[in-house]
């Protein structure tokens, strides 16, 4: 498909308050538990909410909407390419053949179609998809800046209010990395570090490395009564010098972090092996499963909004002699049809289908909501290499529960799923619907630690959705 230049281009948060004196670092506690929340406490009352949580499935590098599913059977080959449509749960609905499980999760799923932007590259893509604004500079090797703005899932963990002994905000099981250049939009930004995603690691062996919740083993028993009851002391006073003002919501997050160390609940939410044998098995004994299989054990055990990022695998050599990082993730310039195929579709198959039936047998769906997505899709012409470049003129993202209507397509695409042709949507728009739908009013404000303030989205929720 020719174009000519290749294509056209559519078109004051106060300072955190902290503990120092007690010292309760060596409790062995994350800064997420010092956060306080006042100001977001003080906001007016948001929507009522349709979901809980949330569960955002990234697929970073890209995967491709043409070959999964916004297929094109009528297309010449060099645009269809070589995999074949199957029916799906919903009558007139197909996805990719390589999506057996999925196609039988349909009912549930709403597809939205008609995703655009305009960033080719990786970094800004990347940062607009997770943050809904575009980043100032449009090209590669972007640096995290504290001028970044939030990720979507740290901004709802700051305004909305709801506490909890869990970590609100994870993400797993690695964070997004080129080479040892992390990406920008993926921390809280302007909002601070102490905002930052819970994050918690899942080993390329699939192998949870459980984070530091518990006392250190000189802390007793007796020693963190001693403690909690020195917080109390304190905050007695705190409130009187500083007349109220923040002083009770201090407490509230000191006595989470303290709460949170006798409750063996947090604990087993990270305990992979507490799962039943044939559940894992079901979501695949690889990262990417694993990984999607404790968002659901976190969201299960009052985490808000888990993100989880393809991470790298590892795949044996063929001839059984050790194993090498596998092609991963969904960038795939090269071979695109057979990594797509047998790497990167089964995995992202299994778990995605097991995770909306698992959630809907636990009772579960209704209130979680369900987000797969990548930064842009791909080429719909195949290139020279028989492979699909980033296209982020047209995208397919998936949602699920929290209401939604299942079995729906929003959005279309032109005949080669180059352009969009009705309801455009944009990241703004994603991040306006995800916050709706978690009862946040889009356009409430937030502030940085200067004071400025920002609507939490510049979009607008998706109407023919909800």
């Amino acid at each position: 498909m020719q174009r000519s230049s290749d294509v056209r281009r559519l078109s004051n948060r106060r300072q955190f308050l902290r503990i120092g004196t007690l010292q309760l670092g060596g409790l062995g506690l994350a800064p997420w538990l010092l956060t306080t929340r006042a100001e977001a406490a003080s906001r007016s009352a948001p929507a009522r909410p349709r979901a809980k949580a949330c569960i955002l499935l990234f697929m970073d590098g890209g995967p491709s909407h043409i070959d999964l599913f916004d297929l094109k059977p009528n297309a010449p080959q060099e645009i269809r390419g070589p995999f074949q449509a199957i029916r799906s749960s919903v009558p007139g609905i197909q996805v990719c053949e390589h999506l057996p499980l999925l196609a039988r999760q349909m009912h549930r799923v709403t597809q939205i179609r008609s995703v655009y932007h305009a960033e080719m590259v990786h970094d800004p893509a990347v940062y607009q998809t997770l943050t809904g604004r575009r980043h100032q500079n449009t090209g590669g090797d972007l640096k995290v800046d504290p001028g970044d703005f939030p990720q979507m899932g740290t901004i709802f963990g700051q305004v909305d209010p709801t506490p909890g002994a869990m970590p609100k905000v994870v993400e797993l099981p690695e964070t997004m990395k080129m080479g040892a250049r992390i990406l920008p939009g993926q921390n809280a930004g302007f909002l601070g570090r102490n905002a930052d995603p819970f994050r918690v690691e899942v080993t390329p062996q699939a192998e949870v490395v459980r984070p530091a919740l518990a006392c250190l083993p000189e802390i007793g028993g007796e020693r963190l009564a001693r403690r909690r009851s020195l917080l109390t002391s304190l905050n007695a006073h705190l409130s009187l010098l500083r007349e109220g003002e923040g002083a009770g919501e201090l407490d509230a997050f000191q006595q989470q972090a303290l709460d949170i160390l006798a409750d063996p609940r947090v604990h087993q939410a990270f305990d992979l092996e507490l799962e039943d044998a044939t559940v894992r098995e079901r979501y695949g004994r690889n990262r990417h499963g694993q990984s999607v299989l404790l968002a659901r054990r976190l969201i299960e055990a009052g985490s808000r909004f888990v993100t989880v990022y393809w991470g790298k695998e590892m795949q044996d050599w063929a001839d059984g002699k050790g194993a090498r990082p596998a092609n991963n993730p969904w960038d795939t310039h090269r071979n695109h049809f057979p990594l797509t195929r047998d790497e990167l579709l089964p995995r992202a198959d299994r778990a995605l289908a097991t995770l909306l039936g698992d959630l809907a047998e636990r009772g579960m769906l209704d209130e979680t909501l369900v987000v797969w997505m990548g930064e842009f899709g791909r080429s719909p012409k195949i290139s020279e290499w028989g492979s699909r470049e980033h296209w982020p003129y047209a995208n397919t993202l998936l949602m699920a529960g929290a209401g939604l209507p299942g079995g729906a397509v929003y959005g279309k695409t032109d005949a080669w799923a180059a352009e969009v042709t009705e309801n455009p949507v944009t990241p703004a728009d994603v991040t306006a619907t995800i916050f709706h739908l978690l009862g946040l009013d889009p356009h409430q404000e937030i502030h940085d630690v200067a004071g400025r303030p920002y609507p939490l989205s510049e979009g607008e929720p998706i109407r023919g959705i909800l």
